[in-house]
């Protein structure tokens, strides 16, 4: 266990799940679950592998569907079966909580056998969830509905408790003969019987309490009245509290005994309760999702994604949180792509221009992707199965260490690049920055070309002069800027790809009133080079950002092309869809009305010995050609490959029984079927077996 915890932390941390708030995303998953057992598995969830992580997605997805046609799953009886303690022992409630789970646990896996065409990844998901009946009747043999062990658990138990009926009987006799009579009547404070540490006694006056012989219990508050256990009842009372030990004490060695063998099947219980958390997680998700606005990314390789990271209208899950709760009026969405025509993009711009909200947003979809969880963000949104998370982000000194914010920067980086591949998606946020600004472009050239070489998928964002220029100088890297608005010094939180930012210092200096005379100095004191520089990048800027919006523009008409497409196949989908239900509908009606009939003729067989035998013969040919057409009326083609694809383990339905069984064997040259209903194997005609229950 212990292993595990840490093998799982570990994972988080190659992850940066801390940095990028991970826990505070997952608890507001959390808050969408249905059971404690949900919440636990969403309090630990972490990085997925790739196939986990895309079954996980898959799962998601396909609830989502469930979610929207108001299709939702039996989570009634969903607990967290896990023992409280590290005994074993579990009382009565506790064991009635895991019968309910292990009653749960079969609905939801008959629920998604039904749902098996519509969401494969869930059946899939619940069909490896282990077969709880077994464990179940013994559970059931033991408690009843209540919770309660059951008399018949064991034969002592029944006979106590036939005593304990029958001595409370006795005993409540005698109080009612003791209170009937008058100089007892009259001596009473009230006309109920009181019960004192599980004794019955009676309120008795305390002047009057003399008259009442027995044994005082208690005193009221007020001191009036005083609380006596007749002497006619104590002998009776004493040989009931006996035998109510001894009924605690054998129901107490009969849950013993259960939960021993519960701890003996302690495998399959944690199976199933590993397979339905995972349900959970999904059910929640998807809820979360049709709060938020998030669904399931792409990976490359999707029918629909690209081949690198690309994000449209991302929204970061604790802002979208903030504009629910009213405390936040809007989030701007962010459009972002990385891993195609350039493997690093350099973020520049104002501080509080959406930088650092851009890195974390990447990272934490990143992150919340290899989770298998949904993310705030249009369709068509890509995002890889990344190996891990390298982010510097924030500004916090590690003072324990005696480091300066600088140097500690630089220990995350050195530790990022060791860690770095072509599939570590890196974050550096205000690379160079708390240093020399000539030192400090100086080492972030040097840590952006080491990320090249090694390939690494990379975002930066920086107020570095040189850094803006790098992008310029290498191919697979490219320049993005926060946009600003110079008029009202705000930021707008978008990002525009293909040019470098300003970080507007003297105009944000000009507009809160910094005198005139020290702004014009600054601006004296800039070199005439970077002047000319600035000129050049602004073109620059300009044509590319002419150019994104382009872009832009040419996606969204694409993806609006998708989306037309998208609900034509949802149409065609549909009307696929009825049309198999119409057909499903009369070929049921078929084979209902072809049985009666069938039913008559047998009836005709059995008193067609009567007849003479010319008539006998004339006859039996008519019914013979009866059934022949009586048969071939039932095989349509759906008809023809139901019975083509009968085999061990096919589920049918029955009318003669009218309940849905499990096939075991299959004779095809006798038209027979074996099947299992209940405990009993029946054998019955192809004719009598269908896919459909009766109308």
């Amino acid at each position: 266990m212990k292993q595990a915890i840490k093998d799982r932390e570990e994972r988080r941390e190659a992850f940066a799940a801390g940095v990028l708030e991970l826990d505070d995303v997952l608890g507001q998953i959390a808050q969408r679950a249905v059971s404690s057992l949900g919440r636990r598995c969403l309090a630990v969830i972490g990085p997925r592998g790739d196939d986990e992580a895309r079954a996980a997605l898959a799962r998601v997805t396909e609830m989502q569907l469930r979610v929207e046609q108001q299709d939702a799953p039996p989570m009634s009886g969903v607990t967290d079966p896990r023992p409280e303690s590290d005994d074993g022992r579990l009382d009565e409630a506790k064991i009635a909580s895991i019968r309910d789970f292990l009653a749960a646990n079969l609905e939801l896996k008959k629920w998604t056998l039904l749902r098996e065409v519509e969401a494969p990844h869930l059946a899939s998901l619940m069909a490896a969830s282990p077969d709880t009946r077994l464990l179940l009747e013994r559970i059931e043999r033991v408690v009843d509905e209540r919770g309660r062990v059951r008399s018949d658990a064991s034969s002592k138990l029944e006979r106590m408790r036939q005593q304990i009926s029958s001595l409370s009987a006795s005993v409540d006799q005698i109080i009612r003969d003791v209170m009937g009579r008058a100089d007892v009547r009259a001596s009473l404070s009230d006309g109920s019987v009181h019960r004192r540490a599980g004794r019955p006694v009676l309120a008795v006056k305390a002047k009057s309490s003399g008259r009442v012989k027995g044994l005082v219990h208690d005193r009221s508050q007020t001191g009036e009245s005083v609380f006596i256990e007749p002497a006619a009842a104590v002998e009776a009372g004493n040989r009931l509290a006996e035998v109510r030990a001894d009924e605690r004490r054998e129901t107490e060695r009969i849950l013993i005994e259960l939960s021993r063998e519960l701890m003996e099947h302690r495998s399959t219980i944690e199976g199933a309760a590993l397979r339905v958390g995972e349900f959970e997680v999904a059910l929640a998700s998807a809820r979360w999702a049709k709060d938020t606005g998030s669904r399931s990314a792409l990976q490359p390789g999707d029918e629909g994604a690209t081949e690198g990271l690309l994000l449209r209208a991302a929204r970061h899950p604790l802002l979208v949180d903030q504009v629910a709760r009213g405390e936040l009026d809007e989030v701007v969405p962010i459009d972002l792509r990385l891993g195609v025509e350039f493997d690093m993009l350099l973020i520049t711009g104002p501080n509080t221009g959406g930088k650092t909200l851009a890195l974390k947003t990447a990272g934490l979809f990143a992150l919340m992707t290899r989770c298998g969880l949904p993310v705030p963000a249009l369709d068509g949104t890509t995002i890889p199965l990344y190996d891990g998370v390298v982010a510097d982000i924030g500004d916090e000194q590690e003072i324990r260490q005696n480091l300066s914010t600088f140097a500690s920067h630089l220990v995350r980086v050195r530790a990022g690049l060791e860690r770095a591949t072509p599939n570590t998606l890196v974050l550096l946020d205000e690379l160079g920055g708390g240093t020399d600004p000539d030192e400090g472009g100086a080492l972030g050239t040097a840590i952006l070309e080491r990320l090249l070489t090694l390939r690494s998928p990379t975002l930066v964002s920086t107020h570095i002069g040189k850094l803006k220029e790098f992008a310029y100088r290498h191919a697979r890297a490219e320049n993005a800027c926060a946009e600003f608005d110079h008029e009202t010094l705000s930021p707008r939180y978008r990002l525009m790809l293909g040019t470098p930012g300003e970080s507007c210092a003297l105009i944000i200096a000009r507009r809160i009133g910094l005198p005139a005379s020290v702004c014009d100095v600054a601006q004296l004191r800039l070199d005439r080079r970077e002047g000319e520089l600035e000129d050049l990048m602004k073109d620059v800027r300009s044509a590319r950002m002419a150019a994104e919006e382009t872009r832009l523009g040419a996606e969204e008409e694409l993806a609006q092309a998708r989306e037309r497409s998208r609900r034509v196949d949802e149409r065609e989908r549909d009307l696929e869809e009825r049309i198999d239900k119409l057909e499903a509908e009369a070929q049921k009606g078929i084979e209902e009305r072809v049985r009666d009939a069938m039913r008559t003729l047998e009836r005709g067989r059995k008193v067609i010995d009567q007849l003479p035998p010319q008539a006998r013969r004339e006859m039996e040919e008519t019914l013979d050609a009866m059934e022949s057409q009586l048969t071939g009326a039932t095989l349509t083609e759906r008809r023809e490959a139901f019975i083509a694809g009968l085999g061990k383990g096919s589920l049918v339905y029955l009318p003669r029984y009218r309940q849905r069984v499990v096939v075991h064997r299959v004779d095809r040259e006798r038209r027979e079927v074996v099947a299992k209903l209940g405990s009993m194997k029946v054998k019955v005609s192809f004719d009598e077996v269908t896919p459909y229950e009766s109308l």
